[in-house]
């Protein structure tokens, strides 16, 4: 792998393997190694003695039982007991050289002193690896080896990615976030050595570069209409923005930050709150404009299909550093973040062992970073209300989901503000038959009341909205409508449709599944049937109709999208 391509490094603080991504600035970003493991190969002699050495209790200076082993290209990160310990490999790719003892050894101490501006009590120390009478030994007498990061293991369970999985992350703690990161950025060095790197010619360099790397990519995981929608964005800011970027450098708005803020540097450990594993390699992938890494956080959020997390993020920033001017540049760094995660796992695409499963998934997973990229862009029409319609089990929800993860757009739950209205969790059973308890009429009217206004609000701001519910009155559909109307919003009804044994089968399947949100059962389902008014009123615009019962994502977002130059579908 070369160093215009992309460098794989494994999250393991925690003693789990996570997905990560450089904030970078040009050819470099990495990501997780999935595969893990602790398997050595193409090493040395020394190199493989030096850590089979540190897979034994005996090594550790404390109990250190069930030793794991991660390798990635840059390092191999060993789990013992409550601590990590990262060694350097002895590499050079370019973008960073950890080719001699010396030059491990310095980014070793580099690690420990730029992470403890934000993570003080988890970057430990930088220890010796020792021989000691013939055997390996972390720390204490002997002839050393190497140097290792010694740092305390973080619980898998607070990353902020698992808390997002689990539908756990409140506004309450990315507004802390937020508090965390202005403080620290008001505190971070600024001046010559770092103001360069938020320079309109900078920036512009990066930009030619991540444009002259996608292009093998083109139509693999990237559309070249999507391509030409970014590069004219790009081109256009630059031109237009050209004294906003000078004025950030004089504002001295750039800083030497953390360089790869995202879900998955952060942790909650009880009630600590943990920002880690800053970019201490390179101070070019470090140092920006904080709007970009501000930015790199609430894109991570609007991929997640949390934008309404990334605002509050945002908002809680701008509040407390008073930078508003921040807001003018956020789409243009959240289209920059998006794109080079989608450039990153496009390079993984040229990896030779990849099955065909793990291509397909890898092209799909960038995709979705470029769809995201190209609505900052203006790719999308903004802001859009797109509600879904259909029957019970016909895909209606994962197509809902799949594409506000893809789009950044707020997602919201007919079948989730049913149960919240009555003090339920969403997987929690409601226990009622067609048209009774929580399914009367009037609970579900107040229902679809709840949706509107939760879309009103974001709609107002500008932020996209998918709808997901049976609409199966057309008043539901109608009142929707001219909430969109009313808000200047983009209406949009996507209708999935299903044979009935493929439905019945998910719904058996899925009555087996404690954490399902929908109560639908079968009786329900041919009940809802009977109910169910099809969408015939609208337009053509208006109404798009997947046939294919739960797919068809694709085929939604170049309907969402503009999916030409010149704005032709």
């Amino acid at each position: 792998m070369t160093s215009t391509h992309c460098i794989e490094c494994t999250k393991t603080l925690h003693g789990a393997t996570l997905d990560s991504d450089i904030a970078a600035k040009g050819s470099v970003d990495h990501e997780a190694d999935r595969r893990g493991g602790d398997s050595l190969v193409n090493h040395t002699d020394h190199e493989e003695g030096l850590i089979h050495g540190l897979l034994r209790p005996q090594a550790y200076p404390h109990p250190a039982d069930h030793i794991v082993l991660h390798e990635t290209h840059g390092a191999w990160v060993v789990l013992a007991g409550p601590y990590a310990y990262k060694l350097k490999k002895p590499v050079d790719f370019g973008f960073f050289d950890f080719s001699t003892p010396e030059r491990r050894a310095d980014d070793a101490e580099a690690e420990v002193r730029l992470n403890r501006r934000l993570a003080p009590t988890t970057y430990l120390a930088v220890v010796d690896v020792v021989d000691r009478d013939g055997a390996i030994h972390m720390g204490g007498p002997g002839e050393v080896l190497e140097r290792a990061v010694k740092m305390r293991r973080l619980p898998p369970e607070g990353m902020l990615s698992a808390l997002l999985e689990r539908d756990e992350a409140t506004p309450t703690l990315v507004r802390r976030i937020a508090r965390r990161i202005a403080t620290f950025h008001a505190g971070a060095a600024t001046g010559p050595g770092i103001d360069e790197h938020g320079t309109r010619a900078t920036i512009e360099a990066n930009w030619r570069q991540n444009f002259d790397q996608v292009a093998p990519f083109v139509d693999e995981s990237i559309p070249a209409w999507e391509l030409d929608t970014i590069r004219r964005y790009v081109d256009r800011t630059l031109a237009d923005e050209s004294g906003r970027f000078d004025l950030r450098v004089v504002q001295g708005r750039i800083r030497d930050g953390h360089g790869d803020l995202h879900a998955r540097s952060i942790c909650l450990d009880g009630r600590a709150l943990v920002i880690f594993d800053c970019i201490e390699f390179s101070d070019r992938y470090r140092c920006a404009d904080v709007a970009a890494e501000v930015a790199f956080l609430a894109m991570d959020l609007d991929h997640n299909a949390r934008p309404d997390l990334g605002w509050a993020f945002v908002d809680e920033y701008v509040r407390r550093s008073g930078d508003n001017e921040l807001l003018d540049l956020l789409d243009f760094y959240k289209c920059y973040r998006g794109f080079v995660r989608g450039k990153v796992l496009s390079f993984r695409l040229r990896e030779n062992d990849l099955d065909e499963n793990e291509r397909h998934n890898i092209a799909a997973e960038a995709r979705a970073y470029f769809d995201l990229a190209a609505v900052y862009a203006g790719g999308m029409p903004r802001p859009t209300l797109l509600v879904m319609t259909g029957l019970p089990a016909s895909g209606k929800s994962t197509l809902a989901q799949e594409t506000a993860q893809r789009l950044g757009m707020i997602y919201c739950s007919t079948d989730i503000v049913r149960k919240q209205r009555a003090g339920l969790a969403p997987a929690a059973r409601a226990g009622a038959r067609f048209g009774t308890g929580l399914y009367e009429k009037h609970h579900t009217r107040a229902t679809y009341t709840a949706l509107r206004r939760f879309a009103a609000r974001w709609l107002q701001r500008g932020v996209s909205v998918v709808l997901d519910g049976t609409f199966a009155d057309p008043r539901q559909r109608r009142l929707a409508h001219q909430l969109a109307q009313r808000a200047g919003a983009r209406f949009m009804v996507a209708q999935t449709v299903c044979d009935e044994a493929t439905t019945r089968a998910r719904i058996l399947r899925r009555e087996g599944d404690p954490a399902r949100v929908s109560d639908a059962t079968w009786e329900i389902y041919q009940q809802l049937r009977l109910a169910y008014v099809p969408p015939d009123d609208l337009t053509a615009e208006e109404l798009f109709v997947d046939a294919t019962g739960g797919g068809g994502s694709d085929a939604l977002i170049r309907r969402l999208l503009v999916t030409r130059p010149d704005g032709a579908e």
